[in-house]
């Protein structure tokens, strides 16, 4: 994992294409009724302020969020707690204690997916933890590159360096993308013809818990708690 101390960020190869096709086509389905679902459960392009959204138009019926997906299938949790992505993550966090923070789907929808702006996950006001002994993953069901929205990176800044060059993070679908939680990174908007769907998870270390009182399903549970949600 040399390259995750150094570039802020690495890229882990695509998870089964048969897992990845069930996590796609459970996202749809969700995404299909996502009218229906909790409000709390979902983020609308919508709901986006004019600079979050840089411009572009904003359809009534993108969803932008959709946090907490395994409160309405426990299909995710294969994802979430994927064997190669958890001792990725043990590894890169010294510990095999590890515990769930939270999880979402990010969709930057075709033609009209907002960007995301420049930040650094450490400074997150959404479950924070003392020590930032964390990382976030994300699992690119479609790929990611610079056409759809792919996130950028400034490489080295997790160590404080100034300057530096941006690089837009290349994967294959299904393949898994982990984040530093001090580089800062950020995304344009999706352009393109097609969807980006990304699932993204927080593992941290047990002895570093969230200190928001902000609890979602998987809060507080290791990886074989989650994994079992998901039938194992």
């Amino acid at each position: 994992m040399r390259r995750f101390h150094c570039q802020g960020y690495a890229i882990l190869p695509p998870l089964p294409a048969a897992l990845r096709r069930r996590l796609g086509a459970a996202l749809d389905a969700l995404l299909a009724r996502a009218a229906t679902l909790p409000a709390d459960m979902v983020t609308w392009e919508r709901d986006l302020s004019p600079r979050q959204r840089q411009g572009l138009p904003a359809p009534g019926d993108a969803v932008f969020l959709l946090g907490d997906p395994c409160r309405a299938d426990p299909v995710f949790a294969k994802g979430f707690a994927h064997p190669a992505l958890v001792a990725a993550a043990t590894e890169l966090l010294g510990t095999p204690e590890l515990r769930c923070h939270f999880t979402n789907a990010t969709i930057k929808a075709a033609r009209c997916g907002n960007g995301i702006a420049w930040h650094r996950d450490a400074l997150n006001r959404y479950m924070p933890t003392a020590r930032g002994a964390f990382l976030r993953a994300m699992i690119c069901l479609d790929g990611m590159e610079a056409a759809n929205g792919g996130t950028a990176f400034r490489p080295g800044t997790q160590h404080g360096a100034e300057g530096a060059t941006e690089v837009v993070a290349r994967c294959p679908p299904g393949g898994i993308v982990l984040i530093h939680p001090r580089v800062l990174h950020g995304g344009a908007p999706n352009l393109s013809a097609r969807s980006r769907r990304n699932l993204i998870v927080q593992w941290g270390r047990a002895d570093d818990p969230p200190l928001s009182e902000a609890r979602e399903s998987l809060t507080g549970l290791s990886p074989a708690e989650v994994l079992a949600l998901g039938g194992g």
